[in-house]
């Protein structure tokens, strides 16, 4: 099986130059990438090209701030498909 490395670009949801991972997984013991059947199902799609993946990001929204304070925090999101270098990989993490 075939899985893509994922890393966030300048200026997105996530910290530049990480990672991100399957929205599934459950960090950090269980960090696993996205397959290339689900990146391709994602990048073909019809309607918005998107995927649903977690990773570190820094908090920027003011109420992040006042709870996370300063530092990464593990998070969530859809995220467009243009904002990851990808690497097609054979290893799941």
């Amino acid at each position: 099986m075939k899985y893509v490395k994922l890393t966030a670009k300048p200026d997105t949801w996530f910290k530049e130059g990480t990672e991100v991972y399957d929205y599934n997984c459950r960090p950090p013991e269980q960090l696993l990438r996205v397959t290339l059947e689900e990146w391709e199902s994602c990048v073909n799609f019809n309607g918005i090209k998107g995927i649903c993946v977690c990773g570190f990001r820094i908090p920027q929204l003011e109420n992040e701030i006042d709870i996370f304070e300063e530092g990464e925090r593990w998070d969530g999101e859809f995220c467009s498909v243009d904002e990851f270098e990808v690497e097609i990989v054979d290893e799941p993490c």
